[in-house]
């Protein structure tokens, strides 16, 4: 029995450089996938009618919109972004408010990522921490509100 205990002790000690390689892996990806977001947006000309930036990208027009004749929560983020990666933070907020947010957490997460990669930091403890689901809730509800607002500026 004493020797079944050691080897899960052992086991679990080996465990742990894994799942710290696994999470520094998740940080480089975030910040990798934040930096291929942010140029791309630089590069993209955002549409003028505060929808369907995205299909220069080569993406459908949006079936929400094409069927309801309302935006969907997420019209306008491309736009958005579009107008951000080229400082045109008004245009951006008009656009779509919650892409301009969204706008500058991604700019945050390039760097907020390497760092956390660098120091090693648990994802456990970003996402078990106390202010986790309150975030989650605030950010649900801003998201929320900005797709009342698009919602009211195309009618």
């Amino acid at each position: 029995m004493a020797i079944h205990s050691s080897r899960t002790v052992e086991s679990a000690e080996l465990a742990a450089p894994d799942e710290e390689r696994s999470e520094q892996a998740l940080y480089l990806t975030l910040a990798a996938l934040s930096g291929a977001v942010l140029t791309v947006a630089r590069f993209l000309p955002p549409s003028p009618h505060g929808v369907g930036t995205h299909e220069s990208l080569g993406l459908p027009t949006c079936l929400f919109l094409k069927l309801t004749g309302l935006p969907c929560p997420s019209c306008g983020m491309t736009t958005s972004f579009a107008h951000a990666a080229k400082l045109h933070f008004y245009d951006a907020l008009v656009a779509q408010p919650f892409g301009l947010l969204l706008f500058f957490l991604t700019v945050l997460l390039v760097p907020l990522s390497l760092w956390l990669a660098y120091r090693r930091f648990p994802w456990q403890s970003l996402t078990a921490a106390r202010a986790a689901k309150p975030l989650l809730w605030l950010t649900a509800m801003l998201w929320l509100s900005a797709w009342i607002y698009k919602i009211a500026a195309m009618h």
